[in-house]
């Protein structure tokens, strides 16, 4: 059993909320979020070096933008099935689930960096590696989402949110750059070879992992997987504040998201005439700086209990940010709004899956999750629309519309949604 403070009577709200600075870093006092934590450090950087290497592989073998889009849709497609996962996740060890997709999906990127290396892909390889790769992430990521509840008290869940995109953030802001580096030195092949050692040291991480927190899911092994399949979905529809922050979480994924990730290996070259990559990787570092700048004030003021206003805000932000993006076509003027951009963006997401998390039981968690997460697995439509849009028009087109289309939702849930502007937690 841990100790203190890690064991659950030790840690009332009224000694979790320090004030001030001090309070940022307070769900690190949980030994097994810490190890999640490390975990997702780890586990960001592989990404974030398989992000700006995979976009670059597709344009560098078919300069197309379309293309471009379809790769990385086709990456994270698959995240529309986490529905699925949640009812596996409800039922099932968790600690276990996520070591299995682990292990699966470090197999994976080691194979496809071997791949590379021999100089033998094709456009084909790409789009099996991505849908493979997101048939794997589709169980891996909501699982790894669902354990941060069981890690820590209720109290600490909207610090520890905050704090796992920390991480995720981290890595982003200095990832793309070695990625980027790396992809000019020797092409990405290595690139895919360091992610696959992260996930391996994943591994070994996660085993001492424990779910401490909201264990108790009796009830969880109903009937049948189909009954629990609806049963989430059920919950969902029936709890509107659980459906309007779900629905506004897709609007964000399918207008700003999935053109900005999407585009950005097409942006590069074709506004900031850089054919060699360099640039994207810097790019890329600006947003993992803005992510790990928004993230830290989140966790700062992780107890502002406003959290209807400040979701809305961050998003009207987030849509003004991709508009301004459609008009730059510098280095540095493009780093700044990116930058800004994601602190936006990260607060939409952090504050939404808090809420979402915070108002769902435990034995509901999973699939609640699994149908959040379906987000990830739109982001293909914004990113084959705004690919769609800048083969015709160009990729500045694109940041324009996917801009203007977000202001206007957000205005109109503003306008007409009081229950989202009242929300506190």
């Amino acid at each position: 059993m841990d100790k203190a403070p890690d064991a659950a009577p030790a840690a009332t709200p009224e000694r979790l909320r320090r004030t001030g600075w001090a309070s940022t870093f307070d769900a690190l006092r949980y030994r097994n979020f810490r190890i999640l934590w490390f975990s997702s450090l780890m586990i960001s950087g592989g990404i974030w070096l398989q992000q700006v290497s995979l976009g670059w592989l597709v344009y560098e073998l078919t300069g197309s933008p379309l293309h471009v889009g379809g790769v990385l849709g086709a990456r994270s497609a698959p995240l529309i099935l986490a529905p699925l996962t949640g009812v596996l996740i409800d039922r099932v060890d968790r600690r276990k689930l996520l070591l299995a997709s682990q292990f699966s999906v470090t197999l994976l990127v080691l194979s496809f960096s071997a791949l590379l290396f021999s100089g033998r892909e094709q456009l084909w390889h790409l789009y099996a590696f991505a849908l493979a790769f997101g048939l794997m992430w589709a169980v891996n990521n909501p699982v790894r989402q669902t354990l941060v509840a069981n890690a820590v008290p209720r109290e600490a869940l909207m610090n520890a949110t905050a704090l796992n995109s920390v991480a995720f953030n981290s890595m982003r802001a200095i990832g793309p750059a070695i990625g980027g580096l790396l992809i000019v030195l020797s092409g990405p092949a290595i690139n895919f070879f360091l992610q696959g050692v992260l996930f391996a040291l994943v591994m070994l991480l996660l085993w001492r992992f424990r779910t401490e927190y909201g264990g108790d899911r009796a009830g969880a092994k109903r009937e049948s997987p189909l009954r629990d399949l609806i049963e989430g979905f059920r919950y969902v529809g029936g709890h509107k504040p659980t459906l309007l922050l779900i629905l506004m979480t897709f609007v964000v994924t399918v207008t700003i998201l999935g053109s900005v990730f999407n585009m950005m290996p097409v942006y590069v070259p074709e506004v900031l005439g850089d054919e060699e990559g360099g640039q994207l990787g810097f790019l890329m570092t600006s947003l993992g700086i803005g992510g790990l700048l928004g993230t830290i004030v989140l966790a700062r003021f992780s107890y502002f209990e406003h959290k209807g206003v400040q979701t809305l805000v961050a998003f009207g932000g987030a849509a003004l940010t991709v508009i301004a993006m459609s008009q730059v076509d510098t280095l540095f003027g493009a780093a700044i709004v990116l930058a800004l951009y994601q602190v936006f963006a990260q607060t939409v997401l952090t504050t939404n899956m808090t809420m979402v998390q915070g108002m769902t039981p435990d034995h509901l968690r999973g699939r609640v999750v699994g149908v959040y997460q379906m987000e990830i697995g739109l982001m293909p439509i914004g990113g084959v629309t705004a690919g769609a849009i800048a083969n015709v028009w160009g990729v500045q087109t694109a940041f324009l519309a996917a801009g203007v289309t977000a202001g206007v939702v957000v205005l109109l849930i503003a306008a007409f949604s009081p229950s989202i502007r009242n929300m506190r937690l």
